[in-house]
């Protein structure tokens, strides 16, 4: 039995508002249960996907020389190429781990210089930097740029089934979304032809730290939930997005909804250990200033606010630079 719900979005996309309040519905069981859903009917090209798992490979796959030629040029700064021993994503939650056993490489919205003169705040001037480009493949930019722009999309879509899901208007989230934050990363984990170090994990136990987590990843298992006190398998499927609740929205839901932990682990048959890995999360996150604070309404009656208000951006900055190694 999988534990993650598959939803089927299509109807919902193009309904009526009856049919779209029952796809809400299916979404907010899956939100209070256990933080995963899978989506499908959602849409999306697979050839866009395709693009960047293809791009993104060739450039793993380049030499270590070229790669780091887009490697963040400072501390805090958050886009590009991350290699091998630079991220940790179990210490932001405070647990010592060996590094990931993944590298990286992550673009945001921001080569737009008025986008970014628009939304840009004092001390936080690294999350609206330009992008960092490889030169190689040639094609990268473009299938990433298309991909970007088809999951902010989607997003925008799901925006407002949850919002339906949690008995609100459905532009309630609108404008906390007027600039997103949002970050395309894609994961690659390397063939493993020796042992681990111990503990160490392609990527180590974490939440997510947004609004919510768009994954694609390719048919090879890894991706694990914690539930129930003990890790369980989650199962892709082929067209299928898994989503997943962030801390951000667990906040504003007053943990109405979960923000789940996961991790990826690697895969105990030789066969699939020794072959990469690519996995595409899209994390869709609110404009920088977004006030985040429980939602009224879901405050019950002899409940209490178990948050005090945080500013979007500084919660996710400060997320950001906990993963990276000193």
């Amino acid at each position: 039995m999988n534990l993650i719900p598959t939803i089927d979005i299509s109807e919902a996309l193009n309904g009526s508002k009856q049919i779209r309040e029952k796809t809400a519905k299916e979404i907010n069981e899956a939100c209070r249960s256990v933080g995963f859903f899978t989506v499908t009917g959602h849409g999306v090209d697979k050839n866009s996907l395709n693009s960047v798992i293809n791009d993104s490979r060739e450039f793993f796959h380049l030499p270590q020389s070229e790669k780091i030629k887009v490697a963040p040029p400072g501390p805090e700064h958050f886009r590009g190429y991350l290699g091998l021993d630079t991220t940790s994503l179990a210490s932001t939650l405070e647990q010592e781990t060996p590094p990931d056993l993944c590298e990286s490489f992550n673009v945001s919205r921001f080569d737009d210089p008025d986008i970014r003169l628009r939304v840009q705040q004092p001390g936080a001037e690294a999350i609206f930097l330009p992008n960092l480009w490889p030169k190689h493949p040639e094609s990268l930019r473009n299938s990433f740029e298309t991909y970007f722009k088809q999951m902010e999309e989607l997003c925008n879509k799901l925006l407002a089934l949850m919002a339906l899901a949690l008995n609100l208007p459905e532009s309630w989230f609108d404008d906390k979304f007027a600039d997103p934050t949002s970050l395309l990363l894609v994961n690659w984990y390397p063939p493993l032809h020796e042992n681990a170090l111990p503990k160490q994990l392609r990527r180590g136990a974490h939440t997510d730290y947004g609004m919510f987590t768009i994954v694609a990843a390719e048919q090879i298992p890894g991706l694990q939930i914690f539930n129930n006190k003990k890790w369980i398998d989650v199962r892709t499927e082929e067209n299928g997005f898994v989503i997943n609740v962030g801390d951000l929205l667990e906040r504003w839901t007053n943990n109405y909804w979960t923000s789940t932990l996961h991790r990826v682990v690697i895969p105990e048959e030789k066969e699939l250990s020794t072959k990469d890995r690519i996995s595409v999360p899209f994390f869709f996150q609110p404009t920088y200033t977004a006030t985040i604070e429980t939602i009224p309404t879901l405050i019950r009656e002899g409940e209490k606010n178990s948050y005090d208000p945080v500013i979007s951006g500084e919660w996710i900055t400060a997320k950001s630079l906990s993963m990276l190694e000193e």
